[in-house]
């Protein structure tokens, strides 16, 4: 009796499609997860502007940074708001078509933040989203 019946070769070949699919699977989520490289293009202050948020019974500072992130499935854009944006902060993404992000204006106030781009596209993010980001 042979080994390799046509019935075992099916299987074989659903094990290996199955395996395959969960290792592009695997790649695909990795590259959302893991960035590759990450550029900041602007960067703000709410110190400049005079604006500062209260955080645990004293007052902060709040930092915005446009970041390009680079992965494995391409290229994304983001702010970072927060109190130490390079460290810890609150990712807003972006989506606004293809084009690099171009920051235009940043308006801080006690509510929050709105961020004008050159395209035309704006943002504002609540205070209460990035002032106890630490």
């Amino acid at each position: 009796m042979s080994r390799n019946t046509p019935a075992r070769r099916a299987v074989r070949a659903a094990v290996v499609i199955c395996a395959g699919a969960v290792l592009v699977a695997a790649v695909i989520g990795a590259g959302r997860a893991v960035s590759l490289r990450e550029d900041v293009l602007h960067r703000s202050s709410s110190a400049g502007a005079g604006v500062t948020y209260p955080y645990q019974g004293t007052r902060h500072a709040a930092d915005l940074l446009l970041v390009e992130v680079t992965r494995i499935v391409g290229t994304s854009y983001e702010l970072r708001l927060g109190p130490g944006a390079d460290t810890y902060h609150y990712p807003v993404e972006l989506h606004f078509g293809g084009a690099e992000p171009r920051v235009r204006h940043v308006r801080w106030d006690p509510d929050g933040v709105a961020v004008d781009f050159a395209d035309g596209n704006s943002v504002h993010v609540a205070a209460d989203n990035f002032r106890s980001t630490r």
